[in-house]
């Protein structure tokens, strides 16, 4: 029963949140979820896939848990280990017209179910959830 009601709190949370600006900027025209939604997402066991697009040594130091590393600049080589399946969660510590071309890439090629961390990889590690190394 608790789960079914974080699930539901999380829906309308979502639900609610629709495509919102991206913290990097104002004007994002690409769903995006704050760090606090994708913890909550992690902490019900959501199938979600988080793809760190920083640089390796980056993604070394440090990264959310279960990411997997595939950096912007190894994209048009590597999208196809992105899969269509579950929930894709997007980061780096780049600008947001970055990843604004990482979404629009994956949309032209049939993506549909992914979206941007809006407060990227730092907003993330200031709000103190975890991170592996």
């Amino acid at each position: 029963m608790r789960r079914l009601a974080g699930r539901l709190l999380l829906a309308g949370t979502l639900a609610a949140a629709g495509p919102a600006l991206a913290g990097h900027t104002a004007g994002a025209s690409f769903p995006t979820l704050r760090s606090d939604a994708v913890k909550r997402l992690l902490d019900v066991r959501e199938p979600v896939v988080l793809v760190d697009m920083r640089k390796p040594a980056e993604y070394k130091a440090g990264h959310l848990p279960g990411a997997i590393s595939l950096p912007i600049t190894e994209l048009e080589r590597r999208y196809r280990e992105i899969p269509k399946g579950p929930r894709v969660i997007l980061y780096c510590g780049c600008p947001l017209e970055e990843m604004g071309s990482v979404h629009a890439f994956l949309t032209s090629l049939g993506w549909k179910n992914h979206v941007v961390l809006e407060d990227g990889f730092d907003g993330w590690y200031k709000s103190q959830f975890p991170v592996v190394k």
